[in-house]
């Protein structure tokens, strides 16, 4: 497989989606382009230092799901080293944002456990998860060093900043987000289906006090299916090359995300999936978006445990 080929895998249900700014026309005006910025760009170069580029642009073809270009700041990128950038932005600056949000969608309470003893247990657990996400997952790099699974050098401080940039950047506004509908399957399962989270959380909100609901969609919903694209559209974790000479440090810890930190966690003794889940308000919202794309509903959870 070409790396052109591994990027349109990656991008066939329009990763990044948040950060689409406009549509525009190749030359031959039959192909419709999505432009793809991202401003006060956090990376790690490879002297393993952390920096922060003032724009990083991608142009995809929306009708192939191709690469067509890319930019960090004045640097002309090859579709394998935008490939890195947007694995890295994701797992460093883009997903501890959900991780972040969901915390005011819980509660936690003991008194909670009378309302919605479901509730309750995806709370503490959620609680637990993000602590071990944030507080203890930079401890391993040392580790991963000493076994060859990073070169050496790789400072876990570097990795801790792009996290926070990514957490104090806040959530990049995303008004135009719906006229990705009709060319990704994922944007248009969210639109619809946070929707029909929020009729639902309206019917049932007795059962959720002190929750925001915003918060709670993010944390279970747009959460689990994160995880859910980044297992499916990076097929391989090879497709990230760690002798780039410009950003392969953050190749090397982007493998080790892949193939340990994305997919479900085995052996689970309590459920934690929308679909089955025995109450009225997970129950309702799976069969409506079960309706629309039976696949994505599958793999919506109801707690952050991976």
């Amino acid at each position: 497989m070409s790396v052109n080929d591994s990027f349109s895998v990656l991008t066939r249900h329009f990763y990044s989606a948040i950060h689409f700014y406009a549509k525009s026309k190749l030359d031959n005006k039959t192909s419709t382009i999505g432009c793809l910025f991202f401003a006060d760009f956090p990376y790690v170069d490879i002297n393993c230092k952390p920096q922060t580029a003032d724009i990083f642009a991608v142009d995809i073809n929306l009708d192939t799901k191709r690469f067509v270009k890319g930019k960090l700041d004045d640097i002309t990128l090859t579709a394998s080293e935008t490939l890195i950038l947007l694995w890295f932005n994701t797992i460093a600056a883009q997903h501890v944002k959900l991780h972040a949000l969901a915390n005011w969608g819980l509660n936690s309470d003991t008194t909670v456990k009378e309302v919605n003893p479901f509730l309750h247990r995806n709370s503490v657990v959620t609680t637990l998860y993000n602590y071990f996400g944030y507080s203890t997952f930079h401890g391993f790099m040392e580790k991963w060093e000493k076994m060859g699974l990073l070169s050496v050098g790789w400072d876990p401080d570097a990795w801790v900043a792009c996290v926070n940039h990514g957490i104090q950047e806040n959530i990049w506004q995303h008004t135009n987000i719906e006229e990705l509908v009709k060319y990704s399957e994922f944007v248009d399962f969210v639109v619809k289906v946070r929707a029909i989270f929020f009729s639902e959380f309206a019917k049932f909100k007795n059962y959720f006090p002190g929750v925001h609901g915003e918060a709670m969609f993010v944390g279970t919903v747009l959460h689990s299916l994160d995880h859910s694209l980044m297992d499916w559209n990076l097929e391989d974790p090879l497709w990230l090359d760690v002798d780039c000479p410009k950003f392969g440090k953050m190749a090397e810890i982007g493998r080790i995300v892949k193939v340990g930190f994305v997919k479900d966690v085995p052996f689970l003794y309590f459920h934690k999936r929308f679909k089955g889940s025995g109450h009225p308000f997970y129950d309702s919202v799976y069969e409506k978006a079960a309706k629309i794309n039976k696949k994505f509903a599958d793999n919506m959870d109801t707690c952050i445990i991976k």
